[in-house]
């Protein structure tokens, strides 16, 4: 067990005092880190690019990649669907996005990718908080769920960290986007 005791002397002090500000520096950097905003038409490669190198890397259920004018064409009708995509930065420099889609009734399907050189560096699980919390102002959706492949531990640790869980999934109770295959894929729903 830890007990506080106040520092004795000017070295203590000083050393006491030091460490709370870096401390508090470093949870401030830490927040300012990742910041979200809702996609422009302007984000579009960046999408691309995750999608295509999230499909090269078996992370995704699409085995197929995806030329340009095919992606801008999806995306134009994204934008105006009532699907919403933020886009992640790290420190002004682009590097993910999130994405909900309306399954039915106000329940959001959230899916998320980054790109390769932002892998293990925790921006993904920052983006993810950061977007929900802004989603759910926002939209004040009924549910958030999410589908991910088994064989993805990196997205799987990710969700369950921003409070996500594992269900079963009832085909008469839930919904998705994709159709789920139970088998390759946890079902996750936020709490």
């Amino acid at each position: 067990m830890l007990t506080f005791r106040y520092p004795k002397d000017d070295t203590e002090r000083s050393f006491f005092f030091q460490f709370n500000i870096e401390k508090n520096l470093w949870e401030r950097a830490e927040r300012e880190r990742v910041s979200v905003k809702l996609s422009k038409l302007e984000d579009a490669e960046l999408l691309l690019r995750i999608h295509n190198a999230s499909v090269k890397r078996g992370f995704f259920n699409s085995k197929n990649l995806i030329n340009f004018n095919k992606h801008i064409e999806w995306f134009k009708k994204k934008l105006k669907s009532n699907s919403k995509i933020y886009i992640g930065k790290n420190y002004k420099k682009k590097f993910g996005y999130t994405r909900f889609d309306e399954t039915k009734n106000n329940i959001f399907e959230i899916s998320m990718g980054i790109l390769p050189g932002y892998y293990g560096k925790k921006l993904g699980t920052l983006m993810l908080k950061e977007t929900i919390k802004k989603f759910k102002i926002k939209y004040k959706p009924k549910k958030i769920i999410a589908s991910v492949k088994k064989s993805n531990i990196r997205s799987l640790k990710c969700f369950l960290k921003n409070g996500f869980i594992k269900v079963k999934f009832n085909k008469k109770k839930h919904s998705t986007i994709n159709n789920l295959n139970i088998k390759q894929e946890y079902y996750l729903e936020l709490k």
